[in-house]
């Protein structure tokens, strides 16, 4: 991406890049979420499998609503919920993997260099203990709010929401991440929130759609029987997040990179170096559309970048002054 065209960008065009970005590199982020949940959601199904009682393989769906007639011991229980517990917790180390590499394929598109998915996860792989560390404290801090009152749950959330690129981007740690968001969200809250709530929708939607389409499928016969139930519900959660996900990313990414804009006068060439990036190409395409002339503005060829014009400034036309 060119200097030139970046700039301080209005909701509809941050979701607009990011919808540009997400679909121009769709098969890089889409390998990137394929391998790290596929595995991980792989895993998930085996240990819900074996853990799930014996009698409710052919009725999953009985034994889910409690209506079953056949009685579960209690050993039996407590196993499915330990397996519930861990593939809990491995679907949130694998969402935060995902997300990371994400943010820096996205990243690497918007500054103008060809993204790769094996950098990318490298990448993330580096920061984990990080990412999760940053996210623990998160839920933390936003449970303990959210048992307050919901709004400042909410407002948390928005006020932390770049948290994430900035540890990725900038080197920073737990604490100092959720510090940098603050600053950078502070006095820009109401259009973030408006970003983040229109692209979670927007994912929202394609996720639910995607999985109404495989309980459909459970509901239309696969019911009665519950390894096809749980591999059905199992293949409709990873293509959700395959075409989700990346989505999420690109909308955070570019909210971080506006509001770095708008706030520090932000440097591409500067942010490239600190990315460990190489030189953009000139010949990269730009995702942020044109910004508007101002009204009256003279737009000829020749014309002064500003009125009045800056002091030694001639047209490039006419001959400079002579050494």
């Amino acid at each position: 991406m060119a200097d030139q065209a970046l700039r301080p960008l209005g909701v509809g065009e941050i979701l607009d890049v990011a919808l540009k970005l997400y679909a121009r590199n769709f098969k890089t982020l889409a390998k990137v979420v394929l391998v790290v949940q596929a595995p991980v959601q792989l895993l998930s199904f085996v240990i819900l499998l074996s853990t799930l009682p014996q009698d409710s393989l052919s009725d999953f769906g009985t034994f889910n609503t409690g209506s079953s007639t056949t009685v579960t011991s209690g050993s039996d229980t407590a196993a499915y919920l330990a397996g519930i517990a861990v593939t809990s917790l491995l679907g949130v180390v694998a969402a935060a993997l995902a997300a990371a590499a994400c943010l820096k394929a996205v990243s690497d598109a918007y500054l103008g260099t060809a993204p790769d998915w094996r950098e990318s996860l490298r990448f993330a792989f580096r920061r984990l203990r990080s990412l999760l560390w940053l996210a623990l404290m998160l839920v933390i801090f936003l449970v303990l709010a959210s048992l307050a009152f919901v709004i400042p749950a909410v407002w948390l959330y928005v006020a932390w929401a770049v948290a994430t690129p900035a540890l990725l981007l900038e080197q920073l740690r737990g604490t100092a991440a959720l510090r940098r968001s603050f600053r950078l969200v502070r006095h820009r809250w109401w259009p973030s929130f408006a970003t983040l709530l229109v692209g979670f929708i927007l994912a929202g939607i394609v996720s639910a759609v995607v999985q109404g389409l495989f309980v459909g499928l459970i509901f239309a016969g696969a019911r009665d029987n519950g390894v096809l139930t749980l591999l059905l519900s199992t293949l409709g959660g990873l293509l959700a997040g395959v075409l989700a996900r990346p989505f999420q990313a690109a909308v955070t990414a570019l909210l971080y990179f506006d509001l770095r804009v708008r706030k520090e006068g932000f440097d591409l060439q500067l942010l490239a170096q600190r990315l460990g990036l190489p030189e953009p190409d000139s010949a990269a395409a730009s995702f942020v559309p044109p910004q508007a002339p101002t009204p009256g503005a003279d737009t000829s060829p020749g014309a002064p970048p500003y009125w009045p014009p800056p002091p030694g400034w001639t047209p490039p036309s006419a001959p400079g002054p002579e050494e």
